[in-house]
């Protein structure tokens, strides 16, 4: 084009400007919508293939109840494919409270040490090692999830701060059949961005934090959820498990009645699209019958129209 005008003219004129007929309306809708409904399906019997057991309120087999110490109960499996997830699931635990999501320090979980104002701004309200749980005032968490006794002063800054880290959900977990314990691999269940880049240890941790901030553990805790009752993953189990009654023992820490909820267990395989979803295969399959629908209402609209249907009145 020799002038501005013209090459605007082209720009935004010179465009190719579709009108749809009746029948390729019809056309795209079926098609969308058969596509939709394929999908769903799949989905669906990818879901059917996926295994997955909750065992609810865990904490409730130990007769009876108490916490910080450790306690096992039966439970019988059927034959799993590896690799199998094994979660922590909570219920009733409001994670996307916005005053809990703002209560950290990504800074200081990094690995820099913050101010007083800093720690004043971000964490409120646990600031000092004297706002946290009583056993993490004392204690330091290795990555390996092995405590190590700490002194620490009540009045230094927590190190990690915030409502996120207080709340860290500590249960510990093993897993056996007829007295051979079932490997659980805690390694690799952070995303892989986070670990020592957005969470990464102060060069004297030891003495100045509570917990290492390369625990994975840690990692995926802080990692908020958006719903009240949500899973996190615990380790993974690389090998296949045989039909039987097998074991668990856990630390039971975490006590869930301090939120009015309740804490379970699970056990999943995964597909191709992750773990069991009810919800995407229903999604899929609702969109896809109401793309059906729309095409049915233009077909039958344009038998009993005829020709006239979707033609221009002059």
């Amino acid at each position: 084009m020799s002038d501005s005008k013209g090459f605007l003219h082209w720009l935004f004129f010179k465009k190719w400007h579709p009108v749809p007929s009746v029948g390729s309306t019809i056309a795209l809708f079926s098609i969308i919508g058969v596509i939709f409904v394929a999908l769903g399906i799949v989905i669906t019997v990818i879901n059917n293939n996926i295994q997955e057991v909750t065992i609810y309120k865990y904490d409730q087999k130990c007769s009876p109840v108490e916490y910080n110490k450790k306690c096992s109960f039966m439970y019988k499996l059927d034959n799993m494919k590896a690799p199998i997830y094994f979660y922590y699931e909570l219920e009733n635990f409001y994670q996307n409270h916005r005053r809990y999501v703002k209560s950290k320090s990504s800074t200081q979980l990094s690995g820099e040490e913050i101010s007083l104002s800093d720690a004043e701004k971000y964490c409120d309200p646990i600031i000092y090692n004297k706002d946290l749980e009583v056993w993490q005032q004392d204690v330091y968490v290795t990555e390996q999830n092995i405590l190590i006794p700490t002194e620490r002063k009540p009045d230094d800054i927590a190190s990690p701060c915030g409502l996120i880290a207080k709340s860290f959900f500590n249960d510990t977990y093993t897993l056996s059949l007829e007295e051979k314990n079932i490997v659980l691999n805690q390694t690799g269940i952070s995303w892989p961005n986070d670990k020592g880049k957005k969470y990464k240890r102060a060069p004297n941790s030891e003495s100045t934090q509570w917990i290492d901030p390369e625990n994975e553990h840690f990692i995926v805790w802080m990692r908020t959820a958006g719903l009240p009752t949500f899973r996190k993953l615990w380790g993974r189990i690389e090998q296949d498990l045989e039909e039987g009654e097998y074991t668990f023992e856990f630390e039971n820490n975490y006590n869930p009645q301090m939120f009015a909820g309740a804490k379970n267990i699970v056990l999943s395989t995964s597909g191709p699209f992750g773990g069991k979803n009810l919800f995407l295969s229903i999604a899929f399959i609702v969109v896809g019958v109401i793309q059906l629908l729309i095409a049915l209402a233009f077909l039958i609209k344009k038998i009993r129209a005829g020709n006239s249907f979707g033609q221009k009145n002059e």
